[in-house]
């Protein structure tokens, strides 16, 4: 299989440049590996994927707590492969023959690819961030970039990654386990702290906030500095999950003016890369858009996910888009 990314930047090559690695006549199945998963609207979208490209692939969900499990299943005859999520995404590099230079860099894959029983790691994570926070951003880009990144584990180095890439200047980590931060920090260059409101004390201003913790963790910016600034600069905000939709980071950043993308919107951007690696062809992303938009918000909708998208009459606004492009 020939190399998804480019040696210099990692950024995907365009669709016509990637060759297709599962064949267009046999059937495979592809999984959202992780746990939990049962609320995963990635067979929403990757199903139509498949279809539209003109691929008879199946996606399903996988929901184990264990690696081996995963591992096991990967290699089951008819597995082409599939995208990884927590809390996968550095098990599952382990055992991976081949890797994008993002999947190598940040030691986390999301997205596998099996040809003739090789397994290619990839990192669509990054993609999915960089552009959602690029088209909230004015272009070009603020300079010096600063950023603040919450969460040290597989995402948060999809994230580090992405800053990177966008040329950001200073980038703060902030983790409840403070080594942890120290450990992400290090590998890029960046700067960790266990105090936001300490570590954020005298920043003039702040453009971008990724905040990839877990989305029941209830977590928010603590009074002080830290909500300060978010309310003061009013950065780009990047919620990396959608589960609940409306955490309570995106509460306080919508209540402090900020331009928010909400996680559905960035696993949007990351699945359609991934549907492009699996089909060799791009990814049809109006029809991708208008079938999340279609099972995840429609009224009576029986996706499991369907409760958890409140407020319904508030659509994200990148997929609205995306799905018009398609009328």
């Amino acid at each position: 299989m020939g190399a998804i990314f480019s040696s210099d930047k990692g950024m995907a090559q365009s669709s016509e440049e990637q060759p297709s690695a599962q064949s267009s006549e046999e059937s495979l199945n592809f999984y959202i590996f992780g746990n939990p998963v049962t609320m995963s609207p990635s067979p929403d979208m990757q199903n139509v994927g498949f279809a539209v490209n003109g691929f008879p692939h199946k996606y399903h969900r996988f929901d184990s707590p264990d690696v081996a499990e995963v591992i096991a299943k990967l290699r089951s005859a008819d597995c082409g492969g599939g995208s990884v999520t927590i809390p996968h995404k550095e098990g599952v590099h382990a055992v991976m023959d081949e890797l994008s230079e993002a999947a190598r860099i940040t030691g986390a894959v999301n997205t596998v690819t099996k040809v003739d029983g090789r397994f290619k790691g990839d990192n669509t994570d990054w993609i999915g961030i960089k552009k959602q926070l690029e088209s909230r951003l004015p272009s070009p880009l603020p300079s010096p970039l600063c950023c603040l990144l919450c969460g040290a584990g597989g995402t948060a180095k999809a994230a580090a990654y992405a800053l990177k890439q966008m040329g950001a200047h200073r980038v703060l980590i902030y983790n409840r386990t403070l080594s942890r931060a120290e450990d992400l920090a290090a590998e890029f260059g960046f700067e960790a702290c266990g105090d936001l409101n300490a570590g954020l004390e005298g920043l003039e201003e702040l453009h971008v906030v990724v905040n990839t913790l877990p989305g029941n963790t209830g977590f928010c910016l603590p009074e002080g500095a830290a909500s300060q600034i978010l309310a003061r600069s009013r950065p780009a905000v990047l919620e990396a999950a959608y589960i609940p939709r409306r955490t309570a980071f995106v509460k306080q950043a919508l209540a402090a003016g900020c331009e928010v993308v909400e996680g559905i919107e960035m696993l949007f951007e990351q699945g359609c890369a991934q549907c492009e690696i699996w089909t060799g062809k791009p990814a049809p992303r109006a029809k991708i858009a208008s079938a999340l938009l279609k099972a995840l918000f429609t009224e009576g909708s029986e996706h499991p996910a369907h409760p958890k998208m409140e407020p319904y009459d508030e659509l994200p606004k990148s997929l609205v888009r995306e799905a018009a492009s398609g009328e």
